[in-house]
């Protein structure tokens, strides 16, 4: 879909090239950015030394360390994750890539102008296998997207061909347009920062996460240019204008394929269909991991259950057929031995993550597909790809020139409240990232990002029409999805308040992480400082509303921050004591409300 709403909104070839070059760069940029928050944020002090350990959560972690305020209380609700936290639940799923998905099976089966209620069946469907795939074996999940990921690169290469270059010619001169042009190759390339969302479970991110991205993001964004000046030079500009760009290219170029004058078209819908299956199976698998961190963070209900992991495994059920003493003689295979099945997963993230799939995919059944396929694409990528994404380049100028802020140990009593030695970025990220080059990849990213936000709000004029209409849809609901975010974040305040009035209450978020060296790893400092090659093993959080006396008489007191050790007022042995949080901090089990691992 992305290359005939490119030449749609660009009306040029010459343009759409270079477009796609802008993309091309916009997503290099944008992995530099993305790389370079994920080496170095977020950052502990370990035994008295301060470290960045990778984590999963990709943006909530990072526009957390960038921008701490407004916050409800230090180290609590910022209006960041819950802007972030609303935005990505509403829109951080597979619907549109569902929707997609069925569309092209349809095709595949010979069926034209398929009923709008047997494509949201499919696409039902669709979302509910990747979710239950990944519920239920995380390993054969991460098997499926890797084979699917083969699959599509296989179809990029097949592809491929030699290609003469065009000149620009009947150009649009529509900043709306462009605009959505832009946003349609924003979300083609979007995908990069997909490995930052669950970097907390590389076995050694330090050395596999860089190489890999960078290599993984090089070919494929080749791919893609090539692939799409394939499309502009095969197809005449007309015919990509009102028609399926691959769908006609693979007609122009590999004919029909059988006596069947629809064979080749049908062949490659399939292809088309598995390209979207996995989308579908990665961006379920990441996006669940995103969703279990925003429940960690107590702004939403129930966050016990969204925030654990469970299992739900197939070890699970070969354990209950043990007992229930079924298939004894399969039993005894090694393979199907519980212990090699059993797997804990996020099956409540994965269901925050189907239920709001299956709204979106009917909430938009008034639309015919194709329209509902541009709509739910263009509104992930304003609001979760351009807007997010201008923060996150702004973050990195905010981090270079203005400086990072303090890391305080708040790990146990003997260090609790003590700040590190003030630091700038560059001491921090040391001579991996330069810092011009950090700079200008930030810069673009922000532009880049900053571009379709505003010019989205232009109209389209003359004989041009919006790709999604009316033409201020998308940017309309964006800003209304941005809006409920920023009125959750406020709403949360008052009413906490409210209970600190009325109970003397107030909402405290505690976090306990867990490092272990990485695999076949020492702790050996990196250069810059920038910490040990440490990974995150477990974190126990602690959501709950403690007394405000409680919970600061019993915090350690410093005469100074910046004394030596030797000064701090002597402390309780648990500076929880006494609270809701004793048995937390002294690793017993924690108490039935709030608490989860």
């Amino acid at each position: 879909m992305s290359p005939q709403r490119v030449m749609r909104g660009t009306r040029s070839v010459g343009a759409s090239l270079l477009f796609w070059f802008a993309g091309f760069i916009y997503c290099l940029c944008g992995t530099h950015v993305y790389i370079e928050y994920g080496m170095n944020v977020p950052r502990y002090i370990i035994d008295g030394v301060e470290s960045s350990v990778p984590r999963s959560g990709g943006d909530l972690v990072y526009l957390q360390y960038v921008f701490r305020k407004p916050a409800y209380r230090k180290n609590t609700i910022l209006l960041s994750t819950c802007i972030f936290g609303i935005s990505f639940i509403v829109l951080g799923n597979m619907a549109g890539n569902c929707i997609h998905f069925a569309l092209r099976v349809l095709e595949a089966a010979g069926v034209e102008n398929p009923d709008n209620g047997t494509v949201r069946g499919i696409a039902l469907a669709a979302a509910t296998f990747a979710c239950s795939v990944h519920a239920l074996s995380r390993r054969f999940g991460i098997l499926l997207n890797n084979t699917l990921a083969m699959v599509k690169i296989m179809i990029l290469l097949l592809i491929i061909i030699a290609a003469i270059v065009n000149s620009f010619k009947d150009a649009s001169k529509e900043a709306n347009s462009y605009a959505q042009a832009f946003l349609a190759i924003i979300f083609t390339f979007s995908g990069f920062e997909q490995p930052n969302y669950v970097l907390g479970e590389i076995s050694r991110p330090r050395k596999k996460f860089p190489i890999a991205m960078g290599a993984g993001v090089g070919i494929v964004v080749m791919l893609y240019l090539a692939v799409n000046i394939c499309y502009l030079v095969v197809v005449p500009k007309d015919e990509q204008i009102e028609q399926n760009v691959a769908q006609r290219f693979f007609e122009l170029t590999f004919g029909t394929l059988g006596s069947g004058g629809d064979t080749g078209v049908r062949i490659f819908n399939a292809f088309l269909a598995v390209s979207s299956m996995g989308n579908i199976i990665v961006m379920t698998y990441t996006a669940a991991r995103v969703k279990q961190e925003i429940a960690k963070e107590g702004i939403l209900p129930w966050p016990k259950f969204f925030a654990q992991n469970t299992d739900m495994s197939i070890g699970r059920l070969i354990r209950w057929f043990q007992k229930k003493g079924w298939f004894v003689s399969l039993h005894r295979i090694r393979w199907l031995s519980p212990e090699h099945h059993s797997e804990r997963t996020p099956v409540g993230a994965l269901v925050l993550h189907f239920v709001s799939c299956v709204i979106l995919i009917f909430a938009t059944y008034g639309i015919e597909p194709t329209p509902a396929y541009n709509l739910l694409t263009s509104l992930s990528a304003y609001v979760i790809n351009a807007f997010i994404g201008t923060f996150l380049g702004l973050g990195i100028l905010i981090l270079r020139f203005r400086g990072p802020p303090i890391t305080v140990a708040e790990d146990d009593a003997s260090t609790y409240g003590r700040d590190s030695q003030p630091r700038t970025w560059a001491e921090m990220t040391g001579k991996r990232f330069r810092p011009f080059l950090s700079v200008f990849c930030a810069l673009v990213y922000m532009c880049g990002g900053l571009y379709p936000v505003i010019t989205n709000w232009v109209p389209p004029s003359g004989t041009l029409t919006s790709t999604v209409k009316p033409w201020w849809l998308v940017p309309t609901v964006s800003w209304v999805i941005i809006s409920i975010g920023i009125a959750w974040f406020f709403g949360f305040v008052l009413v906490a308040r409210y209970i600190e009035r009325k109970d003397h209450s107030v909402f405290v978020v505690e976090k306990k992480p867990e490092f272990e060296p990485a695999e076949g790893s020492s702790r050996s400092s990196e250069a810059g400082g920038t910490g040990t090659d440490l990974i995150q093993v477990h974190e126990t959080v602690y959501l709950s509303w403690v007394g405000k006396e409680a919970l600061r008489s019993r915090r350690p007191v410093f005469e100074d921050p910046k004394q030596a050790d030797g000064n701090v007022r002597e402390v309780p042995m648990s500076p929880y004591a006494g609270t809701d949080f004793a048995a937390f901090m002294s690793n017993q089990t924690a108490p039935e409300r709030g608490g989860f691992r």
